[in-house]
Order: C-alpha cells, then structure tokens, then sequence
C-alpha cells in the first residue's frame, strides 16, 4: 500500500517525550487513572475511511472501536471512500484503510503492517498527542491549508478503488476470447448442418442470432449473479477473487496440456458433449431461433473452460474495482466482443463461405491459439493474485 509524502504531522514522525511527561503528570496531578488526552483543546476527532468488500479495512476497524471508546472526549467518525471522496482528497488519502486524528495525524496501513498492536500503539499516541483543535464535526478541511496535501486533487474514486477500467481493454478481451477453436468448431458445424438441410441464408442468421444472444445472455446472468452476491455479502470478496484467480492459472495450465496432446496425437481434451451435439443436430426450421438460443446457453455452460477462461480474469478485476451496476455495464461489453466474432463468421458463412474453410482454419491453427492462450491466462492468474490488476 502506497503512502503519499504530505505535510501532515504523522504518528510515526511525533517526538512524543516532552509530550507524554507533561500528559502524564497532568494525570497524576489530577488523580484519574484515564489516558490522557487533549481535553485542553476539546474534543479529538477520529475519521476512518474504509472500502465496502476490504479485509484490512474489516481487521482494523475493531481495534479503531477499542481504542476510541476509552477516550470520553473522542468524537469518532467512518466514512466509505466513494461517498467521501472531496473529503479523502482533502486529506491526500489514496489507500484503505486509513485514521486521520485530528485532521493533521495520518495512520496508513503500512505504518503498522497488518500489526494490531502498533496499530493501537499509533492511535492512542496520536490521540494522547493531539495539540490542534479540530475543526467544528462534520466539516471538512479548508482546501488552502498547509496541514493538507491537496497534491491528489486529480485523482477520481476509480483510481482510488484500484484503477480505471478501460472499455476499449475489456471490448479487446472479449474479442480475442471469441476467436476460439470451440466457437469456430461449433458455428461450423451449424452452418453443416443448415446445408444439410437445404436451410437459406436466414436459417443461417437466424442461426447465428440465437446462437449468439444464449452465449451473451449465459454470461450476463453468471457474472451479474457472482457480483451481486460479492456486494451483498462484501466480506467473500476476497475468497472469490483468490478462487477466480486459482481457476483461471488452473484453465491456462489445461491449454497447455490440451496444446501438447493436439500436438502429439492429434486429439483434444476439449471435446463437445455429444449431447450437446445431438441437441443441435435437431435444430430445423421450427423453433429456429429458440433452439439457436439454448444451443448457445448450453454452450457456454458446457464448454466454459475452453470459451470461459478469460472471462473468469476479467470477473475478477470487476469483483474487485466495480460494484453490480458498473461491473454489468463492463460485462456487457466484454460478452459483446466475445460474440462479435461468432456474428462476423456467422455472416460469412451466410454469404457463401463453406464450413470446411472454418473447420480446415481451426485445425491449423488451433495448435497455436491454445498455447497462446494458455499462456496468457497463466500470466492473468499471477497479475490477478498479486493484485497488479
């Protein structure tokens, strides 16, 4: 956690001696076994910032309880970063969780380490320290004071919730995720069976229509679930990331072994159910696009380790940097590019172009595009654990 240089006296700068002498015999001289405290000044304030969903912020704010209620004259606030961001910028806060006593003392994570007793060490000095009178509760500090380190004043919550999410990177990803040997193998062997049939060009659009919402829709209602249960109940999310992030390494390793065997002896470990295919090999003219659309869903639940990889990274950052209704909106995008390649060789094959070319395509290169995606995915996993995304 990244602690910004600002001029604020910090709890661990204090040169507490002269202080702690004069407080203690101020206790003696008045024969009360409290702490002492700036009672001199009035009232001390202490205002925790906090993140929905945080652990460290879970862990510590127990300790904050502890060693505020033996203060009488504390006045004890928390606030949540995104509905307190002018107030954290006023402070120069960007990392959770964090202890402003005062309004002039800053008690970040890193000056304790996850350590509970250097935290509690840290606030009751902060506290027993205080000299400055607080500003009247409630208010925040005067944008033009030199207790404050306004140098973040262009910092926006996304950036303090961990980074901006980028569209154009999650469009990317779901694009690179649709140019997939299963999703390739799959339309071919619709578009097979639409000419067996003597279908025409709508039964094919119609076809990849279907086919394409039931993907985007299975994916919608699974990533929207998990985020919602992640926000309702905030202290899984760090259980979930860990296993999202365990998943997508364990999905990268199995493309690469899935490499090694095509490979070798020709044979994929990604083989589609053959009920799945048999469910698609009824697809006729009736029902066209319904059966279309649960071909598709059946898909995405059947094959999700070969098609689901990436979208298990990209849950992962939306677990961790959005809430439902701004991780939905992210999800949409990346389902969006992950059928857009579906749409592009759906229309191909409309207009003439034969199965065989995509079927000869992928067993050429699919080789190739299982390493790569191993790779990748492996590369995820370590950027994911390691909090880099």
């Amino acid at each position: 956690m990244k602690k910004r240089p600002a001029p604020q006296r910090h709890a661990i700068d204090m040169k507490p001696g002269l202080k702690i002498y004069l407080l203690l015999l101020f206790g003696l001289l008045s024969f009360s076994p409290a702490p002492a405290s700036a009672a001199e000044n009035g009232t001390v304030s202490v205002e925790y910032f906090y993140e929905e969903g945080c652990l460290k912020c879970q862990q510590a704010l127990p300790v904050v309880g502890q060693v505020v209620k033996s203060y009488p004259n504390v006045d004890f606030s928390i606030y949540e970063i995104m509905s307190s961001y002018t107030r954290m910028k006023e402070y120069g806060i960007t990392t959770v969780p964090t202890i402003v006593v005062n309004r002039s003392t800053v008690i970040t994570y890193r000056d304790y380490e996850g350590n509970e007793t250097i935290l509690k060490a840290l606030l009751e000095e902060a506290i027993e320290t205080s000299t400055l009178p607080p500003l009247p509760a409630g208010e925040p500090p005067a944008g033009e004071s030199p207790d404050y380190n306004n140098e973040t004043n262009n910092e926006t919550p996304e950036e303090l919730n961990g980074g901006i999410m980028n569209p154009f990177f999650i469009l990317a990803a779901g694009i690179l995720a649709g140019f997939n040997p299963c999703l390739l193998a799959v339309m071919a062997f619709l578009a097979s069976i639409t000419l067996s049939q003597q279908g025409g060009k709508g039964e094919m659009l119609k076809i990849t229509a279907g086919f394409s919402a039931g993907i985007f829709v299975m994916y919608m209602v699974a990533g929207i679930s998990i985020l919602g249960t992640v926000s309702f109940i905030p202290r899984i999310r760090e259980t979930v990331t860990t296993f999202l992030a365990l998943m997508t390494g364990i999905v990268g390793l199995w493309h690469i072994y899935d490499a090694y065997r095509l490979k070798v002896d020709a044979k994929s470990t990604f083989r589609t159910p053959k009920a799945l295919k048999s469910f698609m090999e009824r697809i006729g003219e009736k029902n066209l696009l319904l059966l279309s659309f649960l071909a598709g869903g059946m898909f995405s639940l059947v094959k999700a380790p070969c098609v689901g990889a990436i979208y298990l990274s990209i849950l992962n950052m939306l677990v961790t940097k959005t809430g439902v209704l701004e991780g939905a909106f992210y999800l949409a995008i990346y389902n969006l590019g992950l059928v857009l390649p579906v749409i592009g060789l759906g229309i191909l094959l409309t207009i003439g172009m034969s199965p065989e070319t995509v079927t000869e395509f992928r067993e050429k290169r699919r080789v190739e595009i299982r390493l790569v995606t191993g790779l990748i995915l492996i590369a995820l996993a370590l950027l994911m654990q390691f909090r880099i995304l």
